[in-house]
């Protein structure tokens, strides 16, 4: 009984912090979405679900809506394919590596997860800068005008530039998730897989990859989530805008311009904003749900 106690004294202050900080914040979220509020004064305009049907149906805003989220699906895709093609690759070229070795490059990929956004967006404003930027000046002396073009200030090159520079800063992140499933995959499995004539690509197919399944399905939901909150980069890069010609939307930055003004007006809408994160927390959840389940359905015990 007493152990039970101790146990409780250590959940029920994090428990308080969670309702305070996370369902408190929703439920009053959803209380905004109700009504017509402009963020001061008190809530009296009631509109039921209107604000929803506003954000998910109306042709004066749902195309905002809508493009936001393919945006955001598209940076969840793009980071996805980095992060398994280069992160996957990079735990497994380090298990190949000395330990001692292995820990020094662990601590470089890192580094960008640990330096302030806004500085990472100005370094790669400077490197991307299409006259003088270090990026164009590479491109001239080995005469490739591929890595000339204005890619922040293109509509079909501002969206991805954004999402390789954002995988490339928290990269560091599942290569050390990676690296700590790999380790943890018994060695007699490949002794094993040796002694029955499999090669390094039909091992690693055919024992890595379904063991480290649920880590991938892990590093899955945390994209997820990470590319639908995405907003620091895109505000800091293209402005609240979210330009050229809304090329870099995305839900935080439609948030934004909906909550404070931006659509040309400097009029504010709290509650259509409100509605507009519901809806997107909504969107995240079902996909985590999603994910989590496939993720404890892929647990394979060895």
């Amino acid at each position: 009984m007493r152990q039970k106690y101790v146990v409780l004294s250590f959940i029920t202050p994090a428990f308080v912090v969670y309702l305070l900080f996370i369902v408190y914040p929703f439920l009053e979220s959803f209380r905004y979405s109700l009504y017509n509020w402009t963020g001061v004064g008190a809530l009296t305009h009631f509109l039921g679900l209107r604000n929803y049907a506003y954000v998910l149906l109306s042709k004066q805003f749902s195309g905002y809506f809508w493009r936001a989220v393919f945006h955001n699906l598209y940076f969840f895709a793009l980071s996805m394919i980095l992060t398994l093609g280069i992160g996957l690759g990079l735990a497994v070229a380090l298990m190949a590596i000395s330990e001692r070795r292995a820990r020094w490059f662990q601590s470089i990929y890192f580094i960008p997860l640990v330096i302030p956004p806004v500085v990472v967006a100005y370094l790669w404003a400077i490197y991307l800068e299409p006259n003088y930027g270090l990026i164009a000046d590479l491109g001239a002396m080995l005469h490739l005008h591929l890595l000339q073009l204005p890619f922040l200030g293109s509509e079909s090159l501002a969206l991805p530039t954004i999402a390789v520079i954002t995988a490339w800063a928290g990269m560091g992140f599942p290569i050390l998730v990676f690296l700590a499933a790999l380790i943890d995959i018994p060695k007699d499995l490949y002794d094993a897989a040796t002694i029955d004539g499999a090669n390094a690509f039909h091992t690693f197919f055919s024992v890595t990859l379904p063991l480290i399944r649920p880590t991938i399905y892990t590093i899955m939901t945390l994209n997820f989530i990470g590319s639908f909150g995405t907003f620091d980069l895109i505000y800091i890069l293209e402005g609240t805008q979210a330009g050229p010609n809304y090329a870099t939307d995305v839900l935080g930055t439609l948030f934004y311009r909906t909550a404070f003004g931006g659509f040309g007006t400097t009029a504010q809408n709290m509650g259509l904003a409100a509605a507009l994160a519901v809806v997107g927390f909504g969107l995240v959840m079902i996909a985590s749900t999603v994910f989590v389940y496939l993720q404890k359905h892929a647990v394979i015990e060895y």
